[in-house]
């Protein structure tokens, strides 16, 4: 709540004339007991039409303007929230794709999700509607006021009702914050099983590894359903009790009222009146309580993003390199994806000089692709340096760096969309032609040309109808439209049949001709023989690069 308010001070303006619509309107909220409460006592005693005729015309037009001034009241909490949201979206987008990659790819893909849908449980604690609510809560003491100068008795009734009401209502509500977070991770549990049954089908059959994860999907969707049922039974519960202490407020009031009124110390217009004020009272505090909930879950969304925003940026600054030459160079680089692994790179030594092709071989997993990454800026060492002409990889510019890298990583990721877009997304300014030229290069003219659609077929998402060996093609002519001095390949003939790879040799070839410093990872022997130096790296500790004689 202290957010809220917070948040309601640093709009002044705003909050001010939220305050005034709300007093207005609350004001004008009590026309309608009070109307009950002159009927009652004037029109039925005297009769008078004109009395009755004035009495309701009055309370409509009460009525009238309570709306009317919720409605301005509405659109002014309104023009409170939308920049912020905006900001805070931006924030976590911008956060996400400047990250470093090694702290980013630590995090589960559902709590990256979780981090992006942190806005929206942000946005429904300050939609305008529950600060217009939290408003309406603060004025329920005007009715309470009223409810005292009627009869102040009916209102220490009211008081002490409505106080065990919300005393009851927040613990409850406090049970559902606490059975929320063991829902959370019990759902994170379960995310992760999906994940494996959806990108292991292979493995899962091959290893006969499904009945291990069905006796896991059975305990874990037990104890899912099982915290599920218990905060849909504790929501309920807060509902009834809700429900069943609105009646007996009314049960109660009506009946110290009926007992006042035969004492004659009330009158029976006064203890309906004091009946509608009690319930105009106690129904925002129910809202309010309500709230409850989804504040803590605004309190553990503000707390994610704030753990998300921790994580450290990739460096944008730094220095270019003027007439970059190729050279790279390992020292002693060691590297770990987290502090408690086992080194997957240790004191690594290697350098290559310009216009030199170096193939890095080794089993999955032996950090083929983790070199890669090193090269590219995309990791850093734990230990020791990666240098570019002499300079330290961390000091030079990662946006100048990365235009100077040729580079094809092993997964071929393609943005939603065509062809065209996806090479458009590289260079906004390449035309049909040029675009066609790369395909040329990469042995796919004839597939552009004979494939309906072309450069506009679709190549990500569900719609796409390209094998894997035409996308990674696809994604080395992509590449190519840097001019880097830097080629590096990562397994670019993998799922690529005879006559793809013949043109991918073709292009590298090309490459080592105009003086481009190769490095690629791959098994394939071409590549291996054609290269002129090779660097093992299933000889663990003892791996370093050996030269070729070719």
């Amino acid at each position: 709540m202290k957010r809220i308010f917070k948040y309601l001070v640093s709009h002044p303006i705003i909050s001010c004339e939220l305050l005034v619509l709300s007093l207005a309107a609350n004001v004008l909220a009590l026309a309608s007991p009070v109307f009950v409460i002159l009927v009652l006592n004037r029109y039925l005693s005297y009769g008078v039409d004109a009395t009755l005729i004035t009495l309701a015309s009055g309370t409509a037009a009460a009525i009238i303007f309570e709306y009317l001034f919720r409605r301005l009241r509405f659109r002014s909490a309104a023009r409170i929230g939308h920049p912020g949201f905006e900001a805070l979206d931006n924030q976590i987008f911008q956060k996400t794709s400047q990250a470093k990659i090694g702290y980013l790819n630590r995090i589960q893909k559902n709590i990256l999700r979780g981090v992006f849908h942190s806005n929206d449980e942000i946005k429904s604690i300050y939609s305008p509607t529950n600060l217009c609510v939290l408003l309406d809560a603060a004025f329920a003491i005007l009715f309470l006021f009223v409810l005292y100068l009627i009869c102040p008795p009916i209102l220490y009734l009211v008081v002490v009702v409505i106080s065990i009401l919300a005393a009851i209502v927040l613990i409850q509500l406090g049970g559902l914050r606490v059975l929320g977070r063991s829902l959370n991770k019990e759902n994170s549990s379960k995310s992760r099983l999906i994940n494996e049954v959806i990108a292991l089908p292979e493995t899962l059959r091959l290893f006969d590894n499904s009945e291990r994860l069905a006796t896991q999907w059975s305990s874990v969707s037990e104890t899912f359903d099982t915290s599920q049922n218990k905060m849909s039974d504790r929501k309920d519960r807060s509902q009834t009790i809700i429900r069943s202490f609105s009646s007996i407020l009314t049960v109660l009031v009506i009946s110290l009222g009926a007992v006042l009124v035969v004492d004659g110390q009330l009158d029976v217009g006064a203890m309906i009146g004091a009946n509608i004020l009690a319930t105009r009272a106690m129904g925002p505090v129910i809202s309010l309580c309500q709230q409850v909930e989804g504040w803590g879950r605004a309190e553990q969304a503000f707390q994610t993003i704030a753990d998300f925003d921790r994580l450290p940026i990739a460096k944008s600054d730094g220095t270019a390199i003027n007439n970059y030459a190729g050279n790279i160079q390992f020292r002693d680089v060691s590297f770990s994806y987290t502090t408690s692994d086992i080194p997957l790179i240790e004191r690594l030594n290697f350098s290559l000089e310009p216009g030199e092709v170096l193939c890095i071989s080794g089993s999955n997993s032996s950090g083929k692709t983790t070199i890669a990454n090193l090269i590219s800026g995309l990791l850093e060492p734990n230990q020791g340096f990666v240098t570019v002409d002499g300079i330290n990889l961390q000091q030079i510019s990662q946006n100048w760096w990365r235009q100077q890298i040729i580079y094809l990583p092993q997964e071929p990721d393609f943005f939603a969309g065509t062809i065209r877009d996806n090479f458009l997304a590289f260079n906004p300014e390449i035309t049909a032609g040029e675009i066609r030229t790369l395909m040329i290069r990469v042995g796919l003219g004839e597939f552009v040309d004979k494939t309906v659609g072309g450069l506009d077929q679709i190549i990500s998402g569900p719609e796409r109808k390209i094998s894997l060996g035409i996308r990674r093609r696809i994604a080395l002519a992509r590449a190519l439209t840097h001019d880097g001095n830097l080629v590096l390949l990562d397994e670019p003939t993998e799922g690529i049949d005879g006559d793809g790879a013949a043109s991918v040799y073709a292009v590298m070839n090309e490459l080592s001709r105009q003086g481009k410093t190769l490095i690629i990872c791959s098994h394939d022997t071409t590549i291996l023989k054609g290269a002129h130096h090779t660097l093992d790296l299933d000889d663990g500790r003892e791996a370093n690069m050996h030269s070729v004689q070719n």
